[in-house]
């Protein structure tokens, strides 16, 4: 049984050599990589002599007791006033930096208030079209859930609101469980599809009619529900499982999902079945194309010249507009505004689509049907997380350009609150809008009284001006939509340079975007996080490895196939391991140590060959055919290899081990020292190395083969090497 071993300090990558040579009984044995000037050689500075050395002691946790004592004054009730105090001030931020405000931001504020509010308008109809439901819904989305947001979010910036792909995806639910109506004021105008197979599979009663707006505000409140749960169980990191590529490709996906739902009120088609599931937007291109000659010419002439106006101007006119103004000029806005006077002169409403009846006020707060909760469940999930996502994304983003800070699980409590008040006020799930952010940010908003100005702009939109956009075409809107898509679809000229990154990136992206354009945008969406996580577990079982040689005159040690400089040390194999170690690559790192050490021993084979240098004896029971098998040819009488003796493993890089990977470490060891080979250990940290010895490991891994650097290893080596000894200093210095 080997001697158990003493825990390290962790300052390991600097090893004892490189400090002084200490000798077994605590003298100073040679420091230096060359020997003291006494002619001594220098001492190889095991891990218990480096600890003791430097007066290691592993730290200790505090015990139970002590946790329920500083519990117990924490919950004093001295100490309670204090702790609801910032209890509030945690949860509704706003609260802290309402009283600092600065009178030298207001009107920053107000100016980027107004501008966002002119972009909601459009935007928010626009996209409210996507969920099948009515476009006064967009505006509520941009005035009731972000009034709690102002008060609960930690984002200065983010305009929060109507956002496509979340739109895009609530309107599968409406699709699902609503009834949707027909005719000129239908939002989409959609056939009539009544749901029943949806329902009854749903367990819900067979007379069950939902409107539009009534599945959404379920959705919303799905959605918020998960949020807040997800911000009570801290977990606002789950955004992490979203990788940029991921989102990348999903966001681009949407937009194709986005676009192929405007084509239909681009043309001017009606009467158009509703398509769900795999292949969807495959079968609405051939019902499309069926129906081709019902294109209402009105409408595509309409939506051919706002769409080229759109263009033209984001692409060619707004770089020299922005150089001249400080704030962006509201073509939107423009294209609503013109659109509905076009409408109402030309009296186009009977002609082609238009918005219809726009209800005037606030709506009154009803409940939304909780029967609808179980069957969203997976839906509103779905939503939550990719919502969250873009909202973190977004707030990341202007926090590190501002030099401040957002709390993700106060961003998912903020969230989710503020879609649990707008499920009762006819709201779709809300998100922040890349557009509205920018626009919000650039035009010079500090503080979010930006997002309550924008709410007090659109009080009057929703109290007053609503009516008069009812003879506003759809198609105008649909061109609106189109047109903003094209920052989302361009993301795809992105894929050979992630591609070129990396592969693995390469792949998730392709298999997202094809996932969720093919098959649909939740399962899409499964399948990217899937491949993304198995594509982390792939990396992660294969721990990286390189072998590594010394820089002459030096105790540097590089991986000798990027390093030129450096040479491999004679009858010793180093080889550095990068990543961590557990059950799934244990029995991988043997095999690529068995792999390294035989590729070695071939080329000192080929090596003496070329030189003239090798001597081979045949064994006449075994007939080996002279060149075959080196390795077994390296082969003393005992079984021993002639050539490699040592194997050091630099563990510098190995972030953590578990017990069955130590468990394969020993295995390795058993292995080697049936061939003749000693293993070794460098540099672990202080982590893996507590880990060790809580795993027992120096039950069978002896202690004296662990060392604080590299070099002390070489040295044991050399030393090891010469053991009666004769030239072990030259040895010791030609290493």
């Amino acid at each position: 049984m080997a001697e158990a071993a003493v825990p390290p300090s962790g300052a390991l990558a600097n090893g004892g050599s490189r400090l002084m040579g200490v000798g077994g009984d605590g003298s100073n044995g040679g420091g230096g990589d060359e020997g003291g000037g006494d002619g001594l050689v220098p001492h190889p500075c095991l891990q218990t002599e480096f600890d003791a050395l430097f007066q290691y002691s592993r730290p200790r946790k505090p015990g139970l007791r002590t946790r329920v004592v500083s519990a117990r004054h924490r919950c004093a009730p001295a100490a309670l006033p204090g702790r609801l105090l910032r209890l509030l001030l945690g949860l509704f931020p706003a609260l802290s930096w309402m009283p600092r405000y600065r009178r030298q931001d207001l009107v920053p504020d107000i100016i980027s208030g107004f501008t966002v509010a002119v972009m909601h308008i459009p935007q928010g109809m626009a996209y409210a079209m996507l969920a099948n439901v009515m476009p006064i819904v967009g505006l509520y989305m941009a005035f009731f859930p972000v009034l709690l947001y102002v008060v609960m979010g930690t984002s200065r910036h983010i305009s929060m609101g109507s956002f496509a792909v979340v739109c895009m995806m609530a309107s599968k639910a409406v699709l699902r469980y609503a009834v949707i109506p027909d005719g000129p004021d239908a939002p989409n105008f959609n056939a009539t599809a009544a749901p029943d197979a949806a329902a009854a599979a749903a367990g819900l009663p067979a007379d069950a009619q939902y409107t539009p707006e009534q599945v959404v505000t379920a959705l919303c409140l799905g959605v918020g529900l998960w949020q807040v749960a997800l911000g009570l169980l801290r977990l606002g990191g789950i955004s992490v499982f979203m990788s940029d590529t991921l989102v990348s490709g999903f966001t681009t996906a949407a937009a194709v999902h986005v676009m192929s739902s405007q084509v239909k009120n681009l043309l001017g088609l009606r009467g158009l079945p509703q398509r769900n599931g795999v292949l969807k937007i495959v079968y609405m291109y051939v019902d499309m194309a069926q129906h081709i000659q019902d294109t209402n010419f009105i409408a595509l002439g309409i939506s051919v010249c706002y769409v080229s106006a759109l263009f033209i101007y984001n692409e060619f006119l707004k770089p020299r507009v922005a150089r001249r103004l400080s704030f962006p000029l509201p073509v939107e806005l423009a294209a609503v505004v013109t659109g509905t006077l076009l409408s109402y002169f030309l009296g186009l409403s009977g002609k082609i689509a238009t918005l219809g009846a726009i209800p005037t006020g606030l709506p009154a707060p009803t409940p939304p049907p909780m029967e609808l909760l179980p069957t969203l469940l997976i839906d509103s999930l779905l939503i939550a997380i990719i919502a969250f996502s873009v909202n973190m994304s977004m707030a990341s983003i202007f926090a590190r350009k501002d030099h401040y800070s957002v709390d993700a699980n106060q961003e998912l409590l903020a969230s989710g609150f503020s879609n649990v008040l707008g499920s009762f006020f006819t709201c779709l799930p809300f998100a922040a809008s890349l557009s509205r952010s920018l626009i919000q940010h650039v035009v010079g908003g500090r503080t979010q009284v930006a997002s309550l100005v924008s709410c007090s702009a659109l009080l009057l939109v929703l109290l007053v001006l609503g009516p008069y956009f009812e003879p506003l075409p759809n198609c105008v809107l649909a061109s609106i939509v189109v047109v903003a898509l094209k920052g989302m679809l361009v993301q795809i000229v992105d894929f050979p340079a992630i591609w070129r990154r990396s592969r693995a990136d390469g792949i998730v992206w392709i298999c997202t975007f094809f996932s969720v354009v093919l098959i649909d945008i939740d399962y899409g969406l499964f399948i990217g996080i899937a491949f993304s996580l198995a594509s982390v577990l792939i990396m992660g079982q294969k721990p990286k490895t390189s072998r590594l040689g010394r820089v002459p005159g030096s105790d540097i040690y590089l991986d000798f196939t990027r390093y030129h400089a450096a040479v491999e040390v004679p009858g010793v194999c180093i080889v550095q391991i990068a990543g961590g170690l557990h059950f799934a690559n244990k029995d991988y790192l043997n095999r690529k140590l068995q792999r390294i050490i035989a590729v070695r021993e071939k080329e000192i084979a080929r090596k003496m060959k070329k030189e003239g240098a090798i001597a081979l004896t045949m064994d006449k029971q075994t007939e080996i055919e002279a060149g075959n098998d080196l390795s077994t040819k390296l082969l003393g009488k005992d079984g021993d290899t002639s050539q490699i003796k040592f194997l050091i493993l630099d563990m510098s890089s190995v972030c953590f081990v578990d017990p069955s990977s130590l468990k394969g470490m020993e295995t390795i060891y058993e292995d080697f020292k049936v061939k003749g080979i000693v293993l070794c250990l460098a540099e672990c940290s202080a982590q893996v190395y507590e880990r060790m010895v809580n795993c027992d490991f120096f039950w069978k891994f002896p202690d004296a083969q662990l060392f604080a650097a590299v070099h002390d290893a070489v040295l044991f080596a050399l030393q090891a090497s010469h053991p009666d000894g004769n030239d072990v200093g030259a040895a010791a210095k030609e290493a």
